[in-house]
């Protein structure tokens, strides 16, 4: 979940994964359906605003990513998301119904 708006046009090249897809709005270049890079340890993205708490399973990812790069072989102990991942989807499902950004 997130916000991006600009107007570039970003094309990966060959064996560079995309950071995600779009469900809907423009992404890296308004063809493929990409949005941002994930590159073995880059992950960049067009995405606006607080891209982390908006999205906990990514934001796990990255600490456990990076506490196994400097401690070796590490596990993150689970904690209660629930809000978290309950307010991703629902900004997920507004996106889907066509609803995001309107204040009814």
């Amino acid at each position: 979940v997130g916000f991006e708006n600009h107007s570039g046009r970003t094309y990966l090249g060959d064996g560079v994964r995309p950071l995600g897809k779009v469900i809907k709005g423009y992404g890296n270049n308004g063809e493929d359906g990409t949005e941002g890079v994930h590159d073995r340890n880059l992950f960049g993205s067009y995405s606006h605003g607080p891209i982390l708490p908006k999205n906990p399973e990514f934001c796990d990812f990255l600490l456990e990513t990076a506490l196994c790069r400097k401690y070796g072989s590490f596990q993150l102990e689970p904690l209660q998301d629930g809000f978290e991942k309950a307010a991703h989807d629902s900004v997920l499902k507004k996106v889907e119904d066509g609803t995001a950004g309107r204040d009814d």
